[in-house]
């Protein structure tokens, strides 16, 4: 017995060490190409060309950041600052709208629309398969590069993940608790847009931080729909330093390190329902 308990115990500790590796291995391949980029961006052109490359041993310089803000780095930025807010806004009020008439209401070919939604969920990710069609609407429509394009785009984009993941959020709250407010005197709008909102908040968060996410890292959608230099988003911003004859790689790292600065962000104060809210719903009693 005690021979086979200590067999489990070397078997548990080799498992933890194990996966504390690979953990490591994980943080290190997703660290340490964001702080190289983020030392790269306070190098000197000279620096950043040396060979072999320093690693303390470079005197800091915020000329990188200076020229992109000159540059009119900062008007994109605050662009998809707008497109994301916006988007997220829109998205979240369709989203609930459209997941709480799913779980509570029964129509006709309920089943087949939801599993639309469900197929469509992709979208949020391979969002260039649509690119031609939707350009041939939108300029049909007159929609090409006005300042509510992207938001549009973006809302349609990420709604099926929205409606999918706040749908798992109302799932969980009982049907009593509907009636309760109906007798109480509540009004639908009310009760969908105040108490509901409040109930399913980890899943309008964690909704919310996908279409943050789809908005903000998209770049083939917005290269095509806008041409304008004070409408374009960040992303379009930094793929300017990629240029003809070359990357400008101080330039470049300064504008993508300033453009994880929302993802940060976002993920501190969104991150921790994240979990809870993709979970919602997946046991009931």
């Amino acid at each position: 017995m005690r021979s086979k308990g200590l067999h489990f115990t070397f078997s548990g500790s080799l498992k933890s060490i194990i996966l504390f590796i690979t953990f490591g291995l994980v943080v290190i391949v997703n660290i340490v190409p964001i702080l190289w980029g983020v030392k790269t961006s306070i190098m000197s052109p000279s620096d950043i060309f040396s060979y072999p490359p320093k690693l303390f041993n470079f005197e800091a310089t915020f000329e990188h950041y200076i020229r992109i803000f000159n540059g009119g780095y900062l008007q994109t930025f605050l662009n998809s600052i707008f497109y994301c807010v916006a988007s997220i806004i829109f998205g979240l009020f369709l989203g609930l709208l459209a997941a709480y008439g799913f779980d509570r209401f029964s129509f006709r070919f309920k089943k087949p629309m939801f599993y639309l939604v469900v197929f469509c969920i992709p979208l949020s990710i391979g969002s260039s398969a649509l690119i031609i069609p939707n350009y041939l609407y939108m300029s049909e429509l007159g929609f090409l590069n006005e300042w509510y394009t992207l938001p549009i785009l973006y809302t349609a984009y990420n709604l099926p993940m929205a409606i999918w993941i706040i749908k798992s959020g109302v799932e969980t709250i009982p049907v009593e608790v509907d009636e309760a407010a109906t007798i109480d005197g509540a009004s639908r709008f009310y009760f969908i847009f105040g108490m509901m909102a409040v109930l399913t908040r980890p899943a309008l968060a964690a909704a919310a931080l996908f279409i943050f996410l789809g908005a903000w890292n998209e770049f083939i959608l917005s290269s095509i729909m806008i041409n304008s230099p004070d409408l374009r988003p960040v992303q379009l911003a930094i793929y300017q330093y990629l240029g003809f004859f070359g990357q400008e790689w101080g330039p470049l790292t300064a504008a993508a390190s300033t453009a994880i600065i929302p993802s940060i962000i976002v993920f501190t104060f969104l991150g921790r329902m994240l979990i809870s809210g993709l979970t919602a719903g997946s046991v009931k009693s």
